[in-house]
């Protein structure tokens, strides 16, 4: 099963984090930094992010965040918006290891169901098909991914940082 995560911290050492969620299989979905001061005066910076993780690394994600003093919520969310943000991982993983454009033929024909996350399970054997296009534009608009059009066909990648 996996868990959809808000952490929030400092941002000293926050590679940790990211190397950690990185590890035991998850994505950062979104990441957002911000300076906290009172008047003129700097306090410190911080930084939010959503992460989706499987649930067996959750426990060495959560002893990182509090050595880095920082927390960790789990967020509650209905069915249908988890399918979709847990739905990402699969297609996440193909497009990383593409390293470059590709259409969604390549992904279609990459897919295996039941995927090796283990998405169609966790979800009553929902195909990891049948979303590909919505999953794959909530990608886009997430800034996960970025898409283009070549000779009349869409192609997607991972978003270069």
């Amino acid at each position: 099963m996996y868990k959809i995560l808000i952490y929030s911290g400092g941002v000293y050492r926050f590679d940790e984090v990211l190397e950690c969620v990185e590890d035991i299989g998850g994505i950062v979905l979104k990441r957002d930094e911000f300076n906290i001061s009172r008047g003129s005066y700097f306090i410190s910076q911080e930084v939010h992010v959503i992460i989706v993780t499987p649930e067996e690394g959750l426990d060495e994600l959560k002893q990182i965040a509090t050595d880095l003093k920082g927390d960790i919520e789990e967020i509650n969310i209905d069915d249908e918006i988890r399918i979709s943000v847990v739905s990402i991982l699969p297609v996440y993983n193909l497009l990383s290891k593409a390293k470059n454009w590709v259409d969604i033929n390549y992904l279609e024909d990459a897919i295996e169901c039941p995927c090796i996350n283990g998405v169609c399970k966790e979800f009553n054997d929902i195909s990891c098909h049948e979303n590909l296009k919505k999953t794959l534009d909530d990608m886009c608009r997430m800034e996960i991914a970025e898409k283009r059009t070549l000779s009349n066909v869409i192609e997607y990648r991972i978003k270069a940082v």
